[in-house]
């Protein structure tokens, strides 16, 4: 984050690490070939994924060293450390970068970033975004096979975030990528999906013990001879235990041959663990140097001949020359000769080890890593040893050193423990960046409250740390607080200039323009005078914010460009996340959304790694609304969704701009309960705070939703968007203004047309001043619309549709098209009516893509829309609410057609409208409602009374001929259209498209709660989802990726949980060459199988 770098280990400037994890145990002199295993290795290594089970001492280890070593392998050993989640990342990357050299430069600057705000609190996100991030770049740059070998997976357990990321990229392993994980516990997570379907294999304990041959050849080697009684005995003795086995070779090396077979029998007793007796026994026969060497390093971390020389271990240089050639009890690791113990002989000494003797040796080796410069074991030693003064004196002198070298683990967890009477402010501090830079910004705020003294003042790089923490969680009164308490006229300038920069950035969402603009301009003094990039970015972003408030597009442009350059030198990637989701959401304001997404989807993928949820929801609101723009609806609601789910996590008010979105999307496809809902939270959450950019969408487009059904409310809506003036949105509210004037009955009004006239051509200043050519052409459209004047509302449609068709909007192009046929008199363009079908758009007018109303036309004047929320319809207008006066009677006429035409009877009506009521004490009530609904539906009394609504003494029922419903038509067209699929006629796309259309919605959204609509509800539900399934096998059985993933991401938008559809989505993504996508979309099924506690299938391919 700003002003928060993590840490990279490794040589500077050098984007990754390699450590000696990364490196295989080496192969002792004393290893035997063991061909058949490695047969069934060369096997199991055809799949995904292989498992090794099995306890410690089987020679798991020792087995995939010597099988990899001819092979094309990377190789990382897990320890206590990869819990964590940056760390087993970036370690993973270390090891495959070894092997796969353009890998590190693709990925290693987000893995290797401070974590977000909310980084803790979505770990299981992080992990599978990190996953897909390898998967991906692996994929890209990994031409042929490549076996990775995971050691010692039990140090991790289920609850690890490191196991998760491990598990998820398991799962989507790239073509040539091969997982081999050795354990000596069952694995922490379900393989049993992947082994069903061949892709994962287990090779269990049994496996991996002694035959007598093996045996035979480890006397042989060992002994001098081959001896096949004594092997034969051994291995019944021992069960072919290697670590048995080798110890017991060991101990019977200076015994007389024909002795060996009762020593034998003595060494391995009937009871008790065979190998704390066997190691006892091995450990007796060493020098007492021997003996001395490993009971002083039990306790080490690592060690080497000099450390062992410090702590005055005689001849300890040639003891470890003699282990490791034999093969017994050390292990070297890495660089340098440093040695570790195998963790069964170190289990067997630090038991045996007394308290103030392990206390010694830990104190002295700590010293020695200390004065080598080696803080991190030094650290681990001090902290092992109980002597917290040292571990307080280490983290003082060296903790921010530590920070910087990448010990944000050790530190954080040492300074935790350090005691109150021992803490100073500066390892308050220290432990606080620890926390900040891991993602627990929650325990990072308390470290710094207990620097920060409450009412005072304080140095101004702790105010914008902790006021920062509160602003990425939308808590902006905490944040403002926090800042204000900064000195800006004191301290480093660096830290002055971000101080100014975030609390400009606040100023700016709360829309206090001026204060705004000044602290921004400090911000920028300050960092000038830092020449730090960092601040830069911060104070240069600021500036492009306040100049899009200004509707400085130029200035913007150039602030932002400087912004992001001085970011990517800090390697910022707060800011760079932030610069991207705002450059993204001027790039849609002006029209530039394919461009957009290009931005907004970086953004996107640093920020899912990274973990910052606040930038991450708003990248995703602003690509869904560059989505929606560009007509791929599905695609806009699966982002906008997404980034509701993020800001209601953070119980962020921000959750307003993802919800105005939604309400755009779902007007766009004809869902008006849908768009309300939406649009009427948007305003809710953002009227407290007064946040303009949040409310005044929202209002425009509720106005907009409102005109026909509710002109009075509609009016008020508009006026109120246009009340706060110029600056952001303003030409949304002028067009609300204006297309509310006209469609609230003012049309014949000479008046009111040459007020709307007025407003587009002020709504047409603006857009050009903003460059917002889309809102340019709604403007013109807006005008045309209002001129009576036929040949100049066709010229101005003319230059409106164009316009469209360069900003690459297929939805309002099409619509811009069939206006301007039915303004010339010309018949409608069947290619916009396509167009406005295959992207699922309702068409300006009431009728809907499919044509359901239109083919009752002659019939009926009534259509009533039920799917995306209720709506009755005379003569194609929509009936306004204040017609109905009374809503029992809507609920009466929905309750009717939930009924499917049944006849109702009217004590079940009275007491579904009714329920508090007793029995017989609501009929005049029923008979109240009745009369207002026919009344609506036939206000002039054209019909007889029961043509619509027909009733007897006994029931209530809709006469279903004499009323065109959607929902009727949907279900009929849909089972039609299955029929002919699963008949394999050609028509049946055509028919299964006109039903898929008609389904603008769920079935009487705005009722959800009501038990007479669920049925009929989850009914349509199932019929729509089959519809999907079966327009997206056809899809792609001709190839057409796209309209495969569409269909699909409809599916998924009624049933978040459906398999099938998350499946065929990945699948269909993959093959149409957006292999990012891909990854995004299995990394969401993984989520909701997680949910469910299912095992997640492995990605399709």
């Amino acid at each position: 984050m700003t002003g928060v770098r993590a840490a990279k280990r490794g040589a500077p400037g050098r984007g990754w690490w390699v450590s000696a994890q990364a490196v295989p145990p080496a192969r002792a002199a004393a290893t035997i070939a063991r061909p058949r295993l490695e047969r069934r290795l060369d096997e199991a290594a055809t799949r995904r994924l292989t498992a090794l089970v099995a306890g410690a001492g089987f020679g798991k280890s020792t087995l995939l060293a010597a099988w990899t070593g001819s092979r094309r392998a990377a190789w990382y050993t897990l320890t206590e450390a990869d819990r964590d989640l940056g760390h087993v990342a970036s370690g993973l990357l270390g090891a495959l970068g070894l092997r796969v050299p353009a890998l590190p430069g693709a990925v290693a600057g987000v893995l290797e970033q401070t974590l977000g705000p909310e980084a803790v609190g979505d770990e299981r996100a992080r992990a599978r975004a990190c996953a897909g991030l390898l998967a991906d770049a692996l994929a890209t740059f990994l031409p042929r096979e490549l076996v990775l070998v995971l050691d010692d997976f039990q140090e991790l357990g289920s609850a690890d975030p490191g196991s998760w990321l491990i598990e998820a990229l398991c799962r989507q392993a790239p073509e040539h990528l091969r997982m081999i994980v050795a354990s000596r516990d069952p694995l922490p997570f379900s393989i049993e999906r992947l082994r069903g379907q061949g892709q994962a294999t287990l090779i269990a304990g049994g496996a991996l013990a002694f035959e007598v041959e093996d045996v035979g050849a480890m006397v042989e080697a060992a002994l001098g001879g081959p001896e096949a009684g004594l092997a034969a005995e051994l291995h019944g003795l021992t069960g072919g235990w290697p670590a048995a086995v080798r110890l017991a070779i060991e101990a019977l090396a200076d015994v007389p041959p024909a002795e060996r077979p009762a020593v034998l029998r003595r060494l391995i007793r009937p009871t008790g663990p065979i190998y704390d007796y066997l190691a006892d026994e091995v450990l007796g026969r060493e020098a007492p140097g021997v003996r001395e060497l490993l009971s002083a390093v039990a306790t080490l971390p690592r060690f080497n001949a000099a450390l062992c020389d410090a702590l005055r271990i005689r001849g300890a240089a040639a003891s470890l020359r003699s282990l490791e050639a034999r093969g017994l009890f050390v292990q070297p690791i890495g660089d340098g000769d440093w040695y570790t113990l195998h963790p069964l002989i170190r289990e067997h000494l630090v038991g045996r080890t007394e308290a103030m003797e392990r206390q010694h040796r830990l104190s002295a080796a700590a010293a020695w890593f200390e004065a080598a410069g080696e803080y991190r074991d030094a650290l681990t030693c001090w902290s092992g040893a109980g002597d917290q003064l040292a571990v307080a004196r280490l983290l003082e002198a060296h903790g921010p050193a530590m920070l910087s070298g990448g010990d944000v683990g050790v530190v954080a967890e040492a300074a935790a423990a350090v005691p109150a009477d021992l803490r100073s402010p500066a390892i308050d501090r220290l432990e606080g960046q620890a926390r900040q830079i891991r993602g627990d910004w929650e325990g990072a705020l308390a470290c710094f409250r207990r620097v920060a003294s409450p009412g005072r003042t304080i140095d101004p790089g702790l105010a914008w740390r902790m006021g920062l923490i509160h602003h990425l969680r939308g808590e902006l009164d905490d944040a403002l607080a926090t800042y204000g308490r900064g000195r800006s006229n004191g301290g480093d300038a660096r830290d002055v200039a971000l101080l100014h920069a975030w609390l400009a950035a606040a100023l700016w969402l709360r829309g206090d323009a001026d204060a705004c603009r000044a602290e921004a301009r400090r911000a920028l003094e300050a960092a000038g005078r830092s020449r730090d990039d960092e601040a830069l970015a911060a104070a240069h972003t600021t500036a492009a914010m306040v100049a899009a408030l200004d509707g400085d597009r130029r200035g913007n442009d150039a602030h932002y460009l400087r912004a992001l350059d001085h970011a990517s030198r800090a390697g910022d990637l707060l800011q760079a996340i932030r610069i991207r989701a705002n450059r993204g959401s001027r790039l849609v304001e002006e029209g530039y959304c394919e461009e957009a997404l290009d931005e907004l989807r970086e953004a996107i993928r640093l920020a899912e790694v990274a973990g910052f949820a606040a930038f991450h929801a708003l990248a995703l609101s602003n690509r869904g609304d560059a989505l929606r723009r560009l007509g791929r609806f599905e695609e806009a609601i699966a982002d906008l969704e997404a980034s509701r789910g993020l800001y209601q996590r953070l119980e962020s008010r921000f959750v307003s701009y993802p919800l105005a979105h939604l309400g755009d999307v779902h007007a766009e496809r004809g869902a008006t309960a849908v768009a309300m809902a939406s649009y009427e939270e948007a305003i809710a959450v953002a009227e407290a705070p007064g946040d303009v950019q949040g409310l005044r969408p929202a209002l425009a487009g509720l106005a907009e939703l409102l005109a026909d059904q509710d002109p009075e409310r509609a009016r008020a809506l508009a006026d109120r968007a246009g009340e706060f003036g110029p600056g952001i949105g303003v030409v949304r509210a002028l067009l609300a203004r204006g297309r509310v004037a006209l469609r609230a009955g003012e049309r014949s009004s000479s008046d009111a047309a040459a007020a709307t006239i007025e407003l587009a051509r002020a709504a047409a200043a603006e857009a050009r001043v903003r460059r917002d050519r889309a809102g340019l052409a709604e403007a013109l459209e807006l005008e045309a619309e209002a001129t009576a004047d036929r040949a100049a509302a066709i010229a101005l449609l003319d230059e409106a549709l164009q316009l469209w068709r360069v900003l690459h909007a297929p939805v309002a192009a099409a619509r811009s098209e069939l206006r301007r046929a039915e303004v010339a008199g010309e018949p409608e363009p069947a290619g916009a009516i396509e167009a406005l079908g295959r992207a699922g758009a309702a068409a300006r007018r009431a009728s809907a893509p499919g044509g359901w109303a239109g083919e009752t036309a002659g019939l009926t004047a009534v259509a009533i829309r039920t799917l995306g929320g209720f709506e009755v319809l005379r003569g194609e207008q929509p009936v306004p609410i204040a017609e109905w006066g009374s809503r029992k009677a809507r609920d009466l006429l929905k309750i009717l057609i939930s009924r499917r035409h049944q006849h109702v009877p009217r004590e079940e009506l009275e007491e579904l409208l009714w329920p508090a009521e007793g029995p017989g004490r609501t009929s005049r009530r029923l008979s109240a409602a009745l009369s207002t609904a026919r009344a609506v539906l036939d206000p002039g009394h054209r019909r007889p009374a029961g043509w619509y609504v027909a009733a007897d003494r006994s029931a209530v029922w809709l006469e279903g001929a004499h009323v065109a419903l959607d929902v009727e038509d949907f279900l009929a067209s849909a089972t039609i259209g299955l029929g002919l699929e699963s008949r394999g006629a050609a028509e049946a796309a055509e028919t299964l498209r006109a039903a898929e259309s008609a389904y603008r919605g769920d079935y009487l959204v705005e009722d959800a709660f009501e038990d007479w609509s669920a049925a009929l509800r989850e009914e349509c539900r199932q019929v729509y989802s089959s519809v999907a399934h079966a327009l997206a096998r056809l899809a792609s059985a001709e190839g057409d990726q796209p309209a495969a993933t569409r269909f699909l991401r409809r599916a998924l938008e009624r049933d978040e949980f459906d398999e099938r559809a998350h499946l065929g989505l990945v699948s269909a993504l993959a093959s149409g060459g957006q292999p990012a996508e891909a990854r995004r979309a299995y990394a969401a099924y993984l989520a909701r199988m997680e949910e469910l506690g299912v095992e997640a299938a492995p990605f399709p391919g």
